[in-house]
């Protein structure tokens, strides 16, 4: 009655419409009956809706069932009941899901691209508008993959498709296309493309620029930067940016030198000068740092104050001094001439003062010089200067402490955090890093690392792939499943497929570990496969061996059902996997698993039966007091097209050694083996005297061997009496065949001794020699 209530396991947290789309991904797999297509619709249109207002990326595994679901949205059904018209996606939700794609996610990959791909031909015929944004997309994923030729084939076509649009069209929707019009008004843009505005088609091309560039071909970025200049495209600060950059990566100084020029000269002619990018002042200012071109830099600068600079450009400037060897108390001075240079503007909106944007740009560039004396220098300057730190200070102080591994020191920063507005969720990242350092610091209790993990929790902040698998094992060291799987709900559908390997991979590693103990393992892996439903066979098959390996055949067996009842083509069974699995079990001579896998492989119609497949089982119900059935496998092989090999052979001589009147089958064998002038090395002959011995006829065997010896058919060394005194059944047949080899080839007796020996409770003797059979 008064019983603590059972803990409920926190359901999935998934993007809405995620689940019906993989459940279309299931049924499909299963050749099943699929849902309707009207709650695929729903789905695609409430997934992309979630994505469009939570502004998040489109990850590759969400790509896929988004794909997947917009092809079955579009494909005629065969038969409509009742009349009933197929349930079209409306235009406005392709529209909204093109505009989501270009987020950029952790990974693009080809679903990416070809969800862009089919997006573009459903809008292309809609309107210009549509196939403004279907096109800017297609070629944004294709640039971002790494094909910049086909994205060029792309806005060629799109180019020829597109005919004169009305006046009302070129109207830039953004301020970003605002600052990207054409200054100039080329009449040959004009004249050559009517229908497309200027400032729309120069972006398209700086995209396929900037690819070629990202791939290192020099060729092609000349051609497509002559492709851009005939139509009158090259003046604009995109296109500039796109050369600069791919001048800087090859260190060409003189591109460098040639459209820093041009940039800032288009820059110079533009009405708005915010349009000066400070990052890209910021990454030229880093390049001649780098590669020591001070003059470069210099006169740059030089360009950059004759125009009055924005505020932004003056901390890339101060960056610079600070870079170029300027100390703490020069940069304060520089602090003064900023100031000064607001005597002349009457507006104080945009006067040019430091604050804390100026004093983190210089902490962040002695971070980077792992000079944390000198960023603690400026914090300081700051504060003399009445500006105080602010969320940014805090999480660059904790990045710089934990690369030192201070961990108390970034603890301490995060506890500063606290009182910060952290709205912004900059912190993210470097609060996640102090939490996996927490959790593998051995000075930090259990207590300290969850209320950190807590606060990003309480935020709905995001948690990284690592911090998510750093917790887990936390909770599973203390028997917390519950915990695990509500944290792994919580943000494991979140996540890329290549983050979710990560989690993944960190807990199978913790299965593996043989410090683990099993019920952990075996818990750990039940989450595993509750969660991570795409594990494929590789990484179950290692489970299934190491718990092999810990004598719980019992759970590897569960382990390769599991395998066995899956769906997935790269998760279910092949036969190695059957063959790993009868070796385990034969490893650890349990029937009841042997015959559970056996009785799998007879229903699986996926399994071709090999030579190999059909070796593992003789040596696996040898191995289980069954090696007269598994005779019956060897005449299977010898019935079978392959034929048997070499191994199996010595696995067939195995069996004879352990079963029943063995021997009888074993000189069957061997006579038919001689009739068919099959070559013997001495293995071969091991593994037939030690079938003869095996039941009890060591004289047999004995005088079988000496006849081989006379005739130069077998020279006897340490394996083959070993193999002939460990295959004697019995404590007195082994002393005669000890006897017998003393006196006959006491050499080869005293190697064998060498190899060290153990005796079994029975009084039995083993050498310490490998006898050990493979399929």
């Amino acid at each position: 009655m008064f019983r603590k209530p059972k803990r409920e396991t926190k359901v999935a947290d998934m993007d809405p419409g995620l689940e019906t789309m993989m459940q279309l991904e299931r049924l499909t797999r299963l050749r099943a009956r699929l849902p309707l297509r009207e709650d695929v619709v729903k789905a695609f249109v409430d997934f992309f809706q979630a994505k469009f207002t939570a502004g998040q990326p489109v990850e590759d595994n969400q790509a896929k069932l988004a794909l997947q679901s917009l092809r079955y949205c579009l494909t005629p059904p065969n038969t409509e009941p009742d009349g009933a018209k197929q349930p079209l996606l409306p235009g406005p939700a392709l529209l909204q899901a093109a505009m989501v794609l270009r987020n950029t996610p952790k990974q693009t990959t080809s679903d990416h691209v070809e969800l862009a791909r089919t997006l573009h031909e459903c809008l292309k015929g809609a309107s210009y508008a549509s196939d403004e944004a279907g096109i800017m997309t297609y070629v944004g994923q294709l640039c971002r993959l790494g094909s910049p030729g086909t994205a060029r084939d792309v806005v060629l076509d799109f180019e020829q498709r597109q005919g004169p649009i009305p006046l009302s069209s070129q109207t830039p929707s953004s301020l970003e296309d605002v600052q990207e019009i054409d200054t100039e008004g080329s009449e040959a843009t004009k004249q050559a493309h009517q229908g497309i505005p200027p400032y729309r088609l120069r972006n398209l091309w700086a995209q396929v620029l900037q690819a070629w560039s990202v791939q290192g071909e020099d060729g092609e970025v000349a051609q497509t930067f002559e492709i851009i200049r005939q139509r009158g495209l090259q003046n604009g600060p995109l296109v500039h940016r796109a050369m600069l950059m791919h001048s800087m990566s090859k260190n060409d100084l003189q591109g460098i030198e040639h459209w820093w020029r041009e940039y800032h000269a288009a820059i110079s002619r533009a009405s708005r000068k915010k349009t000066l990018s400070a990052a890209l002042v910021g990454q030229v200012l880093r390049w001649c740092l780098a590669n020591d071109q001070l003059d470069l830099g210099h006169g740059i600068v030089r360009d950059l104050m004759l125009t009055s600079p924005m505020k932004p450009v003056w901390d890339a400037i101060l960056v610079w001094a600070a870079g170029t060897g300027k100390g703490v108390d020069e940069i304060g001075r520089m602090f003064d001439v900023m100031e000064q240079s607001n005597e002349g503007i009457e507006d104080e909106e945009f006067w040019r003062r430091p604050d804390t944007a100026t004093m983190n740009a210089l902490v962040e560039h002695a971070i980077a010089k792992d000079d944390p004396y000198t960023a603690e220098r400026f914090i300081a300057l700051g504060r003399d200067r009445g500006i105080e730190p602010d969320a940014k200070t805090y999480v660059l102080q904790m990045a710089y402490r934990l690369r030192v591994n201070d961990i108390d020191g970034a603890l301490t920063a995060y506890k500063n955090l606290q009182t910060m507005d952290l709205s912004s969720d900059e912190d993210v990242p470097a609060v996640n890093k102090l939490i996996v350092a927490l959790s593998s610091s051995k000075r930090h209790d259990f207590d300290t690392v969850m209320n950190v993990a807590a606060d990003l929790s309480d935020r709905r902040a995001r948690f990284e792939p690592l911090t998510v698998a750093t917790l887990s094992l936390l909770h599973l060291d203390r028997d917390e499943l519950h915990d695990v799987i509500d944290l792994l709900n919580t943000h494991a559908y979140h996540y890329s497929s290549t983050e979710r390997t990560t989690v993944r991979d960190t807990v199978v590693a913790y299965c593996l570990d043989a410090q683990t103990p099993v019920s952990r393992a075996w818990d750990a892996y039940l989450i595993i496969r509750d969660v991570f439903d795409e594990l494929p066979r590789e990484p179950r098959t290692e489970l299934m061996t190491n718990f092999f390996a810990r004598d719980r055949p019992d759970m590897a067996v569960h382990v390769f059902n599991h395998m066995r009842a899956h769906s997935r083509a790269d998760t279910m069974p092949t036969p190695d996997t059957y063959i790993t699995a009868f070796l385990g079990t034969a490893e650890r001579q349990d029937l009841e698993s042997l015959e559970v896998v056996h009785n799998q492989l007879k229903l699986d119609f996926n399994i071709n039966l090999t030579t190999r497949l059909r070796d593992a089982l003789v040596i696996a119900y040898t191995a289980c007091d069954s090696a007269r059935k598994a005779l019956q496998f060897w005449d299977d092989i010898v019935a079978s097209r392959e034929g048997p090999s070499y191994n199996s052979i010595h696995v067939a001589m195995r069996a004879c050694e352990r079963s029943p009147f063995g021997d009888l089958k074993a000189q069957d064998i061997w006579g038919k083996l001689r009739k068919m002038n099959v070559e013997m090395d001495s293995t071969m002959w091991a593994s037939y005297v030690a079938a003869l011995a095996g039941n009890g006829d060591s004289e047999n065997a004995i005088r079988v061997l000496e006849e081989a010896v006379v005739k130069g058919e077998v020279e006897v060394d340490a394996f083959v009496l070993g193999s002939l005194f460990m295959g004697s059944r019995g404590m007195d047949k082994q002393r005669d065949v000890e006897e017998w080899a003393k006196g006959k080839y006491p050499r080869a007796w005293i190697e064998l001794e060498a190899c060290g020996m153990e005796e079994a409770e029975d009084g039995m003797r083993a050498f310490g020699i490998d006898r050990s059979v493979t399929p």
